[in-house]
């Protein structure tokens, strides 16, 4: 990755700081350490009589995770955002808690290769499990979200025990929405922020996909168009009971957040009534030449390999 790109996701995705952690968003799959202990005693943690929570990553914002989320939450099964936590970041704090262990390490050499170097991102992840399904009744999973693949790399290793669902959106539509939400950010700094994200996000399914249980990597488009079979296949892959989901509700869900309704011109989070010509897809399609160029030049190879289009013939 050049320096040049890194500068602008840097810019992009934290500001102007001093203190940017891009290790978060890195293509690399480390082999974790955590040792025997550390996984036993994480178990016991989180509960071992608790089912695992349901996490969904969003590739960036503008993703659709809001409206998966109140997809699912439908399942009587499941017991979304406790005590109004809505966002869960905490897979952001992973350079955080190794920094904090590797402190520990350096106040006491002689504790090295007692403890894995990685357990603390096991134990604390265990920990925060724990203190959400607090608030849940013993027969309800939890289901919590966030809009950003920061730190996925190390999501088997924080979370081990939970499941997770990946869900990708083209990355024209995130752009054309991210630009309308946030009128001051660049074009191309959210074109690269999409492009990496969607790279981190293919990585993982990479590495972790196939017939895993429990990981489903999903398409917000889908979700949308047919939302039955994305709830069918959810629930399958999240060892839900499919049966007991209440299809005829999925016509409640309310519009929340979306770029395309604004209130004194700001995206709301007050949920509206579906409008009957509501649209999510192909609002970039009235993009200047200019701009399409600039997406593809950025990001169009990763749209191609995320099955969005054929080619950049469009």
């Amino acid at each position: 990755m050049s320096g040049k790109y890194l500068k602008k996701l840097k810019r992009y995705v934290f500001g102007t700081g001093n203190k940017t952690d891009l290790n978060g968003y890195s293509l690399d799959f480390p082999e974790a350490d955590v040792s025997a202990h550390a996984c036993t005693v994480a178990e016991e943690i989180r509960g071992e009589d608790r089912k695992p929570a349901i996490i969904i990553h969003g590739v960036m914002p503008r993703s659709g995770t809001v409206y998966v989320g109140e997809l699912l939450r439908l399942h009587p099964d499941l017991q979304a955002y406790p005590n109004d936590i809505w966002e869960f970041p905490f897979l952001q704090l992973t350079g955080t808690l190794d920094a904090a262990q590797e402190q520990f390490f350096k106040a006491y050499k002689y504790n090295m290769g007692k403890i894995g170097e990685d357990d603390f991102l096991q134990i604390f992840g265990a920990s925060i499990i724990a203190y959400l399904y607090k608030y849940l009744p013993s027969d309800k999973r939890l289901l919590i979200k966030v809009p950003d693949v920061c730190y996925l790399n190390y999501f088997e290793t924080v979370f081990p025990n939970e499941n997770l669902l990946l869900l990708m959106r083209d990355g024209r539509d995130v752009v054309s929405s991210t630009i309308r939400t946030w009128p001051k950010k660049k074009f191309s700094d959210a074109c690269i922020r999409w492009d990496l994200s969607a790279k981190i996000a293919l990585k993982y399914d990479d590495v972790n996909g196939g017939e895993k249980n429990g990981f489903l990597l999903a398409r917000y488009e889908d979700a949308f168009k047919d939302p039955v079979s994305f709830v069918t296949d959810a629930c399958n892959y999240m060892g839900l009971d499919v049966n007991r989901y209440p299809f005829d509700k999925m016509d409640e869900i309310r519009v929340i957040g979306s770029s395309s309704h604004k209130k004194d011109g700001k995206v709301t989070w007050e949920g509206e009534g579906k409008p009957k010509d509501f649209k999510t897809q192909g609002r970039w399609e009235d993009w200047s030449e200019k701009d399409k160029d600039t997406f593809k030049k950025i990001a169009g190879e990763s749209l191609i390999k995320s099955g969005y289009c054929d080619n950049l013939d469009w």
